[in-house]
């Protein structure tokens, strides 16, 4: 069999490259991530001026350009509401462990209760039938926990009465 006179020939090139790059945490996420080791508290940045509550926190308000130091972070309760969500279904590697992440995985957009802003993280459920806008998540916390975000590997599906 030959080819067909319309078939476009695929052209690809691979290659491997390191790219290492570094940056500063900062106060506000070296506070809150010895708070999530430490006690299990997730905390958000409170702006001074309007009062907006950031999730992950921030060094500056996003709404007024205010700067926003240690001083104004606030404990966030582990619980939110989902606003997106997606059922991912292909593998990749996972930069924290430098290995193939098992999938199908769950991931998310929620805001946690306190919070004006939203945050993405991972989601225990594949299934997309069982996920509803709305719906409530709650944090899961590591037993051992190291001070990254892996300290919460995901976060659950709830059902409040």
């Amino acid at each position: 069999m030959g080819k067909k006179k319309n078939e476009e020939k695929v052209f690809e090139i691979k290659w491997k490259t390191d790219l290492p790059y570094k940056w500063a945490k900062g106060k506000l996420t070296v506070k809150f991530f010895e708070e999530l080791k430490k006690n299990k508290k997730i905390l958000g940045s409170k702006c001074p001026k309007c009062g907006k509550v950031h999730m992950p926190p921030r060094g500056v308000c996003a709404e007024c350009l205010v700067q926003m130091t240690v001083d104004d972070m606030v404990e966030l309760p582990p619980k939110g509401t989902l606003e997106g969500f997606t059922v991912v279904n292909y593998p990749f590697t996972d930069p924290n462990t430098g290995g193939m992440r098992p999938f199908p995985y769950g991931y998310a957009i929620f805001k946690l209760d306190g919070a004006n802003t939203y945050m993405m993280h991972f989601v225990n459920e594949t299934d997309p039938s069982k996920y509803k806008i709305g719906q409530r998540v709650e944090a899961v916390f590591k037993e051992k926990r190291e001070g990254n975000l892996g300290d919460i590997p995901y976060f659950k599906l709830i059902e409040e009465k």
